[in-house]
Order: C-alpha cells, then structure tokens, then sequence
C-alpha cells in the first residue's frame, strides 16, 4: 500500500521514443519534415533534437531543425560554431546549435551534455582537456605559437584578426585551466604556455634600432581631415558594420580598406570584401552611394538628390613599420594572384583548343532532372519545388511526372535568371575590385615600371593609353614600349657609360642593362615562362633563351651586374691553372709563392704542390742545399 501510494514518474520522450518501430519513427520525422536517414539510434537522436528545437527556438521564434541548408549554416557561423557539413553530420551540429540556444536562453551546459545523451561524459572531457594540455605543451616547448592557438582546428596566425586569435585562446583557456586539470602536474606550464603564444601573435615585433633611428629621423607629411569622416562601411552579404569595435581591425585599416589596398573577412558571416564590394553610406544622409579608391583623397557628395553635402574620407596615422608590413605582404599577395590568372588563362586556352562546346539547353534540361531525381539536386528543375529531407527517389520520380504546371515552370524560369543576374553583378564588383586592388598595391609599391609585371593586362593597356602609347599585341610588348618610354623620359646622359658597366647590351631594348634586385620578385624560381619574359620585358631587358633557366639567368646577371660574385667553395691556387678562381677570390687573397710555381704552365705535374716552411724557403732562395746548410752550421 505504501509503495502504491507513490506518484510515478511519467516516462521521458526518450524512453517513449526508442519503444517506437522504425516505421513509426520514420513517419513522424516525416510529419515533421526531417529526414527519415539512418539507425534507429539515430532516429531517435533526431526527434529528440526537434523537442529540443520547439523548446529553445531561435529569436524569431523557428525551430532550428526546420532550417534550410544555407540558413542552419549561418545560424552557426553567427555564434561561432563549426558550419561545414562535410566534416561534421547534420546533427551533430544541430545538436552544439541547440546547446548554443539554450545558453542564450539561460540554459546550462550541464544540460547541454546531458542531452547528448552519454553515461561518463566528465571522464571523456577531462581526457580530452588532457590531451590538449599536452599538445599546448609540446607545441609551446617547440616554439609553435600558431599551432598551439589552432589545436581546436581554426588555424590562427600573426594574420588572423585579433578577435579570432582572442576566441582561439579563450576556448583553449577553459578546458586546460589548472583548476579544471588538477590531476595533469604539468597543468601550470601548459596554460603557460598557452597564455605566451596569444602574446606572440598578438604583439607586434619589435623593429630594430636602426629601423626606430630611421623611423624618428623620418618626417611624414599628410594631408588633412578637414570635413572628413570615417564613412560605414557594411558587408555585401550579411549588411553588418564593418570596423566596428568588437570586429578586430585597427583605426588604419580603414586607411588600407578605402584605398583598396586590403581585402577584409566579415566576422559574421565570414565573408571576404572590399572597398568595391562593400556597401558604402553617407555620413550626412546615411543612405548607399557609390565609392570608387581614387575618392579617399577628394572632398565628394554621395549623389543622393535630398543630400547637397559634400564630405571627405578620414585619414588615419600609421606606423611606418606596418606600411613596411603591408608593402610586403601586398606584393606576395598580388605575385600570387599573378599565378593564378595565368593559371586560369592555360585553363581557358586548353578548353579552347578541345573545341567540345557546351551543352544544349534541353541537354541541360535533361540532366538536371536526372539529378534531381537522384536526390542530387535541392530543388526541382522546373518548378523549384524543395522536398525535405528523407524522400525517396520513387518520390521524386513522381513529383517530376506530376510537374505540369507553367504558370510554375515561368516563375521559376524568372527567378534562376534574376540569381543568373545577381551573379553576374557580383562577379563583375569582384573583378573590379580585383583590379582595383591590383592598381592600388602597385603604386602604392612605388608605380614603378620595373613592377609592372605585377598588373594585370587591363591595368597595363591603361597605363599605355595614358601615356600615349600603342595599346596592341601582347602583355609583354606593352611592359617594353612602357619600359623604353620611360627610360627615354629619365636618361641624361647617352646611357653608354651605363652600358659598358653592365657588360654591354642596352638600356631600353638592348636587354643587358643594370637593373635593381628589388624590383625582381621574390623567387624567380617559381615563376613560368610567360611570367618572367614579362617582367625582363618592365625592366627592359629583351628576353633571351627559350627556357626559364636563361631568363632566370639574364635577369639575375643584369641585376647584380658589376658585383663580386660570392662562391661557397674556392678551389686552390694551381688546381686548374687559376682559371676556376673567382675574381673576389684572387683580389680577396692574393696567391702565395712556393717553389714550385714558377709560372711555367707547362708543368708536368700540374697539380697543387703542399707550401713548403719558411726556412725552406730561405735555403731555396740562397740556393743551398739542407746538407750544405748543415755543413755551414757545423763550421
């Protein structure tokens, strides 16, 4: 009586949902438009994920389980969390957004790890918190800063904004605090270790002395921000501020974002833009206008017909060692881009010369809906239709034979072309900022012509218009009309002291004249045949040899010209009859007599002779003999 007389507790939806058939937990994920895939564990798994959903809603009150694929990616990627879903399964990340959601909602993670469903989780945190300390120490030990912050799979360097680097150091800091590891005795030194690698990525490197004397003895002049502010600027696609203060970028940033020297990643929805791509809005008005590089330095107006203000773009100090930052780091990113539109190029020119035409529209067609059916297309090819997830092929086999109506089939005709259209303006924004940037980061590097190898083809024929030069033929033949123009523009003598210097050949066209070290990229070694008969071409050299060991050679002699070439081996004096000695080497150290170099060439022996001692030399200058000598000292 007495145990009757206690309430019993009512069976969890877990219970109640592992007693269910397989059929019945299919037909109420299908209610529920969820997929149908996978064991009865994982079945399960998912309808307790879509109670989990109803429970802790995101803020407009859906259920995340009800997200499309783009929309559950950006709901991750807005708190941080991992977003690819080919490393991790839907669920998996369902469930670490729903755990997310019920933080904000005031949840806990004690919670969150029980609805993951695990005896022991404790133990397998504490192991894994263990392992990390000792990776954090191994790679701290090793001196590998960027790999101890990007042990949770980000991969944070000197380069990551500092808001990453800061959430990498942070989420490390939690699991292997000494106080959650009080059994691991190396505990201490592992956060330790952790604490100085965030330091090293996120201080800057102290310049040298002479560096800092430079630095105070150099006067910059600069314009003034009278009327000038510093404009907002939104992301293209998410419309999230940019340089706001919790997004990582520091106050000159924007001085390299209007200029369009840098290209930046939204901290939202982690996407990458520019000054060409960013949506711009006046500071009087607060409404969109077009901005184009060349503006930062004008007072403008933002062409709205309610806004007759004019304004100026702000300009911020920067350190002159991060101007020596970005110089290099400009010119490796636009020698990297170099490559891959002559990667690109090859590309376009192989698929021409195969000639195998594109497909028709009703191929097309065709194969669209065969995907569709094979469940390898979202949506359907005629109407749009998205099935969720889960249906069978015989089911879309079935809606394709059903799709008839036109009505559906124009709208969605209408609507692949507007996104056709959409593209397009955004391929064509990303391709002027392309070149925008290509243009800014080669004036800034000096505009001189001995970079011009670095612009694209667009920028080059501009260049030559400006000047007043031929703008046909080839990327090459334009860099040489540029470098003969200029060199035109700057001689002052006949160039024929200049010539004789460098070994004869020319200035303008000959091709072997002196040209500066700094101006050749930073591994010629790596470059292609196109690309380094282009850049002997802005130096104005005429490329000789057909493979890239003599153009590397050309430039290489044409840029150290007149100086002592350093060898790492030098062989003796008489091994080779001197021939093989450098010229460095005979002024450097000047050969030594020794009884057997006469200056006879025909020597029999020719061969080095080991140097004889003093005293030999002695005997053999007064032309006695040991014994004879031995004899004078007896008497």
């Amino acid at each position: 009586p007495a145990r009757a007389a206690q309430p019993s507790s009512p069976p969890s939806m877990s219970d109640a949902y592992s007693k269910l058939k397989v059929a019945q937990l299919k037909a109420k994920l299908k209610e529920r438009a969820q997929s149908g895939a996978g064991e009865k564990e994982d079945l399960v798994r998912r309808l307790q994920l879509c109670d989990a959903g109803a429970k802790h809603a995101l803020p407009d009150g859906r259920n995340p389980t009800t997200l499309k694929a783009a929309e559950f990616r950006k709901a991750l990627a807005s708190r941080g969390l991992p977003c690819d879903l080919s490393i991790n399964t839907r669920d998996e990340l369902m469930q670490s957004l729903i755990d997310a959601l019920k933080t904000e909602g005031g949840g806990t993670s004690a919670e969150a790890g029980s609805s993951a469903g695990g005896g022991g989780g404790g133990e397998d945190a504490d192991e894994l918190a263990t392992r990390l300390a000792l990776q954090v120490l191994e790679l701290g030990e090793a001196g590998n800063p960027e790999g101890v912050l990007s042990l949770l799979g980000a991969a944070i360097t000197r380069a990551t904004p500092f808001a990453a680097q800061r959430k990498a150091y942070l989420s490390l800091a939690r699991i292997i605090h000494p106080d959650k590891l009080p059994k691991l005795g190396q505990a201490t030194k592992a956060f330790q270790h952790l604490v100085r690698a965030f330091e090293v990525l996120t201080a800057p490197e102290a310049p040298p002395q002479a560096a800092k004397a430079a630095a105070r003895a150099h006067t910059a002049i600069s314009r003034s921000n009278d009327g000038c502010f510093k404009t907002h600027l939104f992301c293209p696609r998410c419309k999230s501020q940019w340089g706001s203060a919790d997004s990582g970028v520091m106050d000159f940033d924007y001085n390299f974002m209007m200029q369009g020297l840098k290209v930046y990643c939204c901290a939202l929805c982690l996407c990458d833009f520019g000054c060409m791509t960013a949506e711009h809005r006046c500071p009087l008005c607060r409404k969109p206008f077009e901005y184009h590089p060349r503006d930062y330095h004008r007072q403008v107006t933002c062409g709205n017909a309610r806004c007759s203000g004019t304004f100026g773009f702000w300009l911020y100090h920067v350190p002159a060692r991060v101007e020596d930052d970005l110089r290099q780091e400009a010119r490796k990113e636009q020698e990297r881009q170099a490559k891959q539109r002559e990667a690109a190029a090859a590309r376009v020119a192989r698929a021409a010369r195969k000639g195998t035409g594109g497909a028709s529209e009703a191929e097309r067609r065709a194969q669209g809906e065969k995907l569709f059916v094979a469940g390898l297309l979202d949506a359907c090819p005629r109407c749009g239709f998205e099935p969720p997830p889960g249906v069978s092929r015989e089911e879309l086999a079935e809606h394709l034979g059903c799709c008839t109506d036109k009505k559906a089939h124009a709208a969605h005709a209408a609507a692949v072309a507007a996104a056709g259209e959409r593209r397009a303006k955004k391929a064509e924004a990303r391709d002027a900022q392309a070149e925008a940037q290509n243009l800014a980061v080669w004036q800034f590097l000096g505009g001189d012509d001995s970079q011009a190898w670095l612009l694209t083809d667009t920028q080059v024929k501009k260049q030559c218009e400006e000047r007043g030069l031929a703008t046909d033929g080839t990327k090459e033949e334009m860099l040489a009309r540029m470098a003969s123009h200029a060199s035109g523009r700057k001689m002052l003598t006949d160039g024929e002291a200049g010539r004789a210097a460098a070994g004869g050949g020319g200035g303008g066209g000959g091709g072997g004249g002196k040209i500066s070290a700094a101006a050749l990229p930073s591994n010629l070694h790596s470059m292609s045949l196109p690309q380094l008969r282009a850049v002997c071409a802005a130096n104005g050299l005429t490329p000789r040899g057909d493979s890239t060991s003599d153009l590397i050679h050309q430039l290489e002699a044409a840029a150290y010209a007149g100086e002592e070439a350093v060898l790492l081996l030098e062989e003796p004096a008489g091994r080779g009859g001197g021939a093989g000695r450098s010229a460095r080497g005979a002024a450097a150290k000047p050969k030594r007599k020794t009884p057997c170099d006469d200056g006879d060439d025909g020597d029999e022996s020719d061969g080095w002779q080991p140097e004889e001692s003093s005293s030999r030399r002695k005997r053999a200058a007064a032309g006695k003999s040991y014994k004879e000598e031995s004899d004078d000292d007896d008497e």
